[in-house]
């Protein structure tokens, strides 16, 4: 069973705050990430396509990989998409529903809360161009931590809401900050996509769960050595399971936190 590569990049710029650096590559890094999957045979799809191939029971073809950019942010039509472009990429965009036009909010802490989000306009452009443009939430929470009204209302009135200002369907999701359990799971599948990303910096193959597909996270310290790796070294798990018991722990405490900031702010 062959490993699929699905890599998820944030921003791609020359400046930022100090706090959000390793979030950010520059042009040059994407592009050379770009040329050294090209070199090493490397075609990508996106993550619709793969979907698709899946659910129809076709085979994934080999050194295939899926190049994913989360939140929506406007860097990614200034910043990647001339180098996606340039070396023939069909990426997928996952963005924040809630915020397009606006800024991205959920950075405050990391010095960004300003960094300006795509328009309505620009993403139609990028839809036109190729892109495969899926859901990230309303206002980018961690859904495992909210209750079921409000995690059904934040992945479905991302798809609903993109549906309608692109006019075309969006079939897969990412969940905010990765974080996902068999609840959100059941929603997202509920809410009629046909599958969902977490993180879990692990590689995917034709057998996980359609609604827990695994992510690389790319960042800012990752050379195009390190890629390669990363994607061909034996460091990085395979399909690894969608529940541990060191994540149920993690999700415990991280409700603890989000219900003592519901009853006494952030502070």
């Amino acid at each position: 069973m062959q490993s699929i590569p699905i890599l998820v990049y944030h921003s791609v710029g020359a400046d930022c705050a100090p706090d959000y650096r390793r979030w950010l590559v520059t042009q040059r890094e994407l592009d050379a990430h770009l040329q050294i999957l090209s070199e090493r045979g490397y075609r990508s799809i996106t993550a619709g396509d793969l979907a698709f191939l899946r659910r129809s029971g076709q085979r994934v073809p080999p050194r295939t990989c899926v190049i994913t950019f989360d939140d929506g942010l406007r860097d990614f039509a200034d910043g990647a998409m001339p180098v996606l472009a340039a070396r023939g990429v069909s990426p997928t965009l996952y963005v924040v529903s809630g915020l397009v036009g606006a800024t991205a909010r959920w950075l405050a802490d990391l010095g960004e809360g300003d960094r300006p989000m795509l328009d309505w306009a620009a993403l139609r452009d990028l839809q036109q161009a190729g892109v495969d443009i899926g859901a990230h939430s309303v206002s980018h929470p961690e859904l495992d931590t909210l209750s079921w009204a409000n995690a059904t209302h934040e992945l479905g009135d991302s798809k609903k809401r993109l549906e309608d200002g692109l006019g075309r369907a969006v079939t897969t999701f990412a969940y905010p900050h990765g974080y996902a359990s068999r609840t959100t799971r059941r929603i997202a599948e509920d809410a009629g996509y046909l599958a969902a990303c977490r993180v879990r910096h692990a590689l995917s193959d034709e057998t996980e769960n359609l609604f827990a597909l695994s992510r690389i996270v790319i960042t800012s310290e990752v050379t195009p050595e390190m890629l390669v790796d990363l994607i061909e070294g034996p460091q990085l798990p395979v399909a690894p399971p969608a529940d541990r018991l060191i994540a149920t722990g993690w999700r415990a405490a991280r409700r603890m936190r989000a219900l003592h900031r519901s009853v006494f702010g952030r502070h």
